[in-house]
């Protein structure tokens, strides 16, 4: 496989502004930290109605990718920052199978909001759709200023 799973440019564009979208016809997903395992339920069903409509394998909640994306949103939130940093170190760390991707965001109020700034961007929609991946594992954390770092990570 030629394409690389490493995300690493464009989410910048991904700040505030979104989380006004419209979510109309996809499900609610208005949760906006709290319990991960609803957060996590709540986008995978999202992404898999995304996959299904384009003709890709559904995706499942894999404890690992979502402990991990945890562990990343809250060192973003420490951080301030958006970043992809030690990618590849994390995912052996935690025994994430490859090929991987990871997508962040920041400034999102909701699990709405971080879907529909990754379903616009096309590397990030892309990643949700990439057909060798089955697993997800989403992470949102929240900083000092009550700003949300969140984790999307996808694997084989």
């Amino acid at each position: 496989m030629d394409r690389r799973f490493f995300v690493i440019g464009g989410v910048a564009a991904l700040g505030l502004g979104v989380s006004g979208c419209s979510t109309a016809g996809l499900l609610d997903l208005s949760v906006s930290g709290g319990d991960s395992e609803i957060v996590t339920g709540k986008v995978l069903a999202s992404v898999n109605r995304l996959r299904a409509a384009e003709g890709k394998p559904r995706l499942s909640s894999d404890r690992n990718l979502g402990r991990q994306a945890r562990e990343h949103a809250e060192y973003m939130a420490r951080k301030g920052r958006m970043s992809h940093d030690n990618f590849a170190r994390r995912m052996k760390r935690w025994n994430i199978d490859l090929p991987a991707a990871e997508n962040v965001a920041e400034g999102q109020k909701d699990a709405a909001g971080m879907f529909e700034a990754f379903r616009r961007s096309p590397k990030h929609f892309d990643n949700m759709l990439v057909g060798d991946f089955r697993k997800l594992g989403v992470g949102v954390a929240r900083d000092r200023n009550g700003r949300n770092y969140w984790v999307m990570g996808l694997s084989g």
